[in-house]
């Protein structure tokens, strides 16, 4: 699984902290950025690639370094509490039948590892009730992020290493993404990709995905019967 927007709703919180920093440190002259503009031009392109295109909406004063850090400060402020990142739809029915068929479940996202454990905590295990086991964080056998690779979606890598440590041959693997971007890089691992757009991406071309879909729970038949 992508965990942004395909897991959980993090799109909104961040286009609100985007916003949010960006009227602030522009005095109030920068543009809202809507949702259709958000799936277009800043879902699925990395923390970094978001805050430089924040930056460029404040002006030439402002650096995407001191946009960064502000915009990500306010993205933990918004979801610092639990319950505070909603669970996406099919994900517990899709979890439990993946794991009834004894099929091994990684989260590979574009997040940092801290920002990442706290979607996990606050968002997909506070309110999930499927997931009981303890056996990685949060259930996942396996958990890579931004700090385990050096190069970003649609670059495979960041799939790549989550095949290598689940123990699973890519062409063996199912990925679960919400943008365009992310179904590149999962299809560039040579996996097979279910596209499931979410209010922000439903714009994105998914062409090149194997299946697009309306919820996770559509995915429950592509890995067959439990």
């Amino acid at each position: 699984f992508d965990c942004d927007g395909t897991l959980v709703d993090t799109e909104t919180p961040y286009r609100q902290s985007l916003n949010d920093v960006a009227r602030r440190l522009s005095g109030g002259a920068a543009p809202d950025i809507g949702p259709d503009r958000w799936g277009a031009e800043f879902c699925g392109r990395g923390l970094q690639r978001c805050a430089e295109l924040g930056a460029a909406l404040c002006g030439e004063e402002v650096t995407s370094e001191a946009f960064f850090e502000a915009f990500l400060n306010r993205f933990a402020e918004l979801i610092a509490e639990p319950g505070s990142v909603p669970l996406l739809p099919g994900f517990d029915e899709l979890y439990t039948h993946a794991r009834a068929k004894g099929l091994r479940v990684a989260v590979a996202s574009s997040s940092d590892g801290a920002g990442l454990q706290m979607k996990l905590r606050n968002g997909v295990i506070h309110s999930s009730t499927a997931l009981t086991a303890v056996d990685g964080p949060g259930g996942f056998d396996v958990v890579v992020s931004n700090d385990d690779v050096t190069k970003h979606k649609p670059d495979p890598e960041i799939y790549l290493v989550a095949a290598a440590r689940l123990g699973v041959a890519p062409q063996r693997c199912w990925v679960v993404e919400d943008t365009s971007t992310g179904v590149a890089a999962g299809k560039n691992a040579g996996m097979r990709v279910a596209a499931v757009p979410n209010l922000f991406t439903k714009g994105n071309d998914f062409s090149h995905a194997d299946v697009v879909l309306d919820s996770m729970l559509e995915v429950i038949p592509l890995l067959g019967s439990a």
